[in-house]
């Protein structure tokens, strides 16, 4: 780049960690959207993370693209003028001096490298590893002043440098010299090295005081306009000099067409000065219009001569490109470079480009086979740090007058495609253009670092997040298991106290039955009335096991066969009665929690025994209905009784109804008088595994 040198939780769950704990313990069917939360706060929290440094490396970032939009920037020259800069060879030592013609202080001094290749930022081969810069007052350099010693930061680091800009440091001095320490070895012979230079530029009050000053050197290779002495002051540079950010609003000026080429001196453009002045330097900027994109350097003339106050006996010959005569080229076309005259001592008031030739544009439009145009974008002219022509009159032999091309167009201060400034404007902008591009790239280079190790923390948390989820998953499945363990403890002593209540009640009565029916039998007054108590006893016990047995069976398991079991137990329980079982609706799919069916279960056969019992009814009517819950109705048409007694007949049955409603969580209707019958209504929600 350009160098310069110089508390409550448990109550109210509202922490996440708590509340996911906390749901988990009570819901567990709530573990997914647990591992799923967990995740999404993990994420977020990731994500979180540098966010607002980067934030704001990404807004210096965009700041400093609106900062480059409106500075110089560095465009590839075509170099079709064919001077691409000095090559020097190994001395002792490599030197190339420039002598400025009077005692100058340099305000600032840029080195360019040289550069055939027309690629951005391509290497420069050849550009010195190590250099000093020096003046002095006499061609020997006897007592010559040190201005900057360089060397590259790293091997090979010069050769992608765009250019350096060096400060003058207040030394006084005629002759400017580089003085080459570190050289480069030529790829084509080992045993030799060589240095290349493109451009040399000492400003001084604004101007390139070393444009077109005479050059000398050590040893160097010599090669017509490529490689030559005189091409590390002439103002043709790798890129574009000179050019701002604003685009331009016009093209330039444009002769007639003029079907001849050879014109001599027919065709002509003048800028008025006003008055005789003073002239350090003429610059000319060749047109490059929008519409002919692949035709930089469009109507530059191949054979003109620049002339201080035309026509009068003053006359001045600035820059004269007669030779060889046309058809071959006298100047090379630069493309879009500027044509840069150095014009030490002139005075005049007005400036004219009077060509000798014009450039071939292309097929005629039925005025010959060719058609020939002379054409400028700017020309300025410079008294130190200020163009004079600026806005000042133009005359012109002929001239187009269409969009973007006019007389008053080549001195508005703009080329064909950017805004003209001054060297010390441009060379500025690229500095600081160069430095923010670093910035960026060092900004740039900074958040792919932090990316790379925002990923890296994005895969340390999902490993967390996996390990986290793994471990929750592991204390729900230990509660699950320990409210597991807990419901078949209760299921346990549920079925105990079943047993006790029903089987263990029975056997005992049956005992008893037995061993009344054994004095009986020693008395010899054993009726069959005893027996068939007897017998009925053992059935119900029988029935009562089979239940309690089904209950716990594994196949015991799904809705459809619970169904036919209430069913069985209705017509049995009510063997004797005359009653109907009617069973509507589709039981659900799936499989019933065993408390559940148990509870049901218990609930119906203490009503039907109730009814069987103590209703005295001649007819029994028992509904089953399946929907969302399921809906038990037993309606009898015997004695009734007072619901508002507690024991309507010695027992505990409506108790007994009322506690197992509770434990289903269902509503219990029951409906009953002396003399009217009973009606029992149970609506309990489906409880499924």
């Amino acid at each position: 780049m350009p160098a310069r040198h110089q508390g409550a939780c448990h109550d109210n769950p509202s922490h996440p960690w708590v509340l996911a704990i906390w749901r988990l313990h009570h819901y567990g069917s709530m573990r997914m959207s647990v591992r799923r939360a967990t995740l999404g706060w993990l994420l977020a929290a990731a994500l979180g993370l540098g966010a607002q440094e980067s934030t704001s490396q990404h807004e210096r970032l965009a700041a400093i693209e609106r900062d480059q939009a409106s500075l110089p920037q560095l465009i590839l020259s075509q170099q079709s003028h064919q001077r691409i800069g000095f090559h020097g060879l190994q001395a002792d030592p490599a030197w190339i001096a420039i002598d400025l013609g009077r005692t100058v202080t340099p305000d600032r001094i840029a080195v360019f490298p040289a550069r055939s290749q027309l690629a951005e930022r391509v290497p420069s081969p050849g550009f010195p590893a190590a250099f000093d810069v020096e003046i002095a007052e006499t061609e020997d350099f006897a007592r010559a002043i040190r201005i900057v010693r360089w060397s590259e930061p790293l091997p090979g680091a010069g050769e992608h440098l765009p250019f350096l800009i060096f400060s003058g440091n207040g030394a006084t001095g005629r002759f400017i010299r580089l003085r080459v320490t570190g050289l480069r070895p030529d790829p084509d012979q080992s045993d030799r090295q060589y240095f290349r230079i493109g451009e040399i530029v000492v400003l001084a009050d604004g101007l390139n005081v070393a444009l077109h000053a005479p050059v000398s050197s050590s040893a160097s290779t010599e090669s017509a306009r490529r490689w030559e002495r005189i091409n590390v002051n002439d103002g043709y540079l790798w890129c574009l000099p000179l050019l701002g950010a604003s685009p331009s609003p016009t093209h330039g000026f444009q002769s007639g067409v003029s079907v001849a080429a050879v014109v001599a001196d027919r065709s002509w453009v003048e800028v008025d000065l006003g008055d005789v002045m003073p002239i350090d330097q003429i610059h000319l900027v060749p047109a490059h219009p929008r519409d002919f994109a692949d035709s930089s350097g469009f109507g530059f003339p191949t054979h003109f001569r620049v002339l201080g106050d035309a026509g009068t006996p003053t006359e001045t010959v600035i820059l004269k490109e007669l030779e060889p005569v046309w058809p071959a080229d006298a100047l090379p076309n630069p493309g879009s470079a500027q044509v840069m005259v150095a014009t030490p001592g002139l005075s005049a008031r007005r400036i004219r480009v009077s060509c000798q030739a014009l450039w071939r544009r292309g097929p005629g439009s039925g005025k010959g086979p060719d058609e020939h145009v002379f054409a400028l974008s700017e020309l300025q002219v410079w008294r130190g740090r200020t163009n004079i022509a600026a806005w000042r009159p133009v005359l012109a032999a002929d001239a187009t007058q269409t969009t973007g091309w006019s007389p008053e167009a080549l001195t508005d201060g703009y080329s064909s495609r950017h805004q003209l400034i001054d060297w010390d404007a441009w060379l500025d902008g690229i500095e600081r253009g160069e430095h923010l591009r670093e910035e960026a790239k060092t900004l740039r280079a900074g958040l792919a670092l932090e990316h790379e190790r925002w990923q890296q923390r994005l895969v340390l948390i999902a490993i967390s997040a996996a390990v986290l989820i793994a471990l929750l998953a592991a204390i729900a499945l230990l509660l699950l298991r320990t409210r597991a363990g807990r419901e078949r403890d209760v299921l346990r002593m549920r079925i105990a106290r079943d047993l006790h209540d029903e089987i263990g009640a029975g056997l005992s009565h049956l005992a008893m039955q037995s061993d009344l029916a054994k004095q009986h039998l020693k008395q010899g007054d054993l009726h069959g009335d005893r027996l068939d108590a007897m017998s009925a006893s053992a059935r119900e016990l029988i029935d009562h096991m089979r239940d309690i047995i089904w209950l716990l069976a594994p196949k015991a398991g799904d809705w459809r066969d619970l169904a036919r079991r209430m069913e069985a137990i209705a017509n049995r329980l009510l063997e004797g009665i005359p009653h109907s079982v009617v069973v509507t609706g589709t039981p659900p799919d799936g499989q019933p929690a065993i408390a559940w069916s148990r509870d049901v279960v218990s609930f119906m056969k203490e009503a039907l025994t109730n009814a069987r019992r103590h209703s005295q009814a001649q007819h029994v009517r028992v509904s089953i209905t399946w929907s969302e819950r399921l809906v038990i109705e037993i309606c009898d048409d015997g004695t009734g009784f007072d619901v508002n007694d507690a024991r309507p007949h010695g027992g505990s049955g409506l108790d007994n109804l009322r506690q197992r409603a509770a434990a289903l969580s269902a509503t219990l209707e029951l409906h009953s008088s002396p003399g009217q019958g009973t009606r029992i209504q149970l609506s309990v929600g489906i409880e499924a595994i």
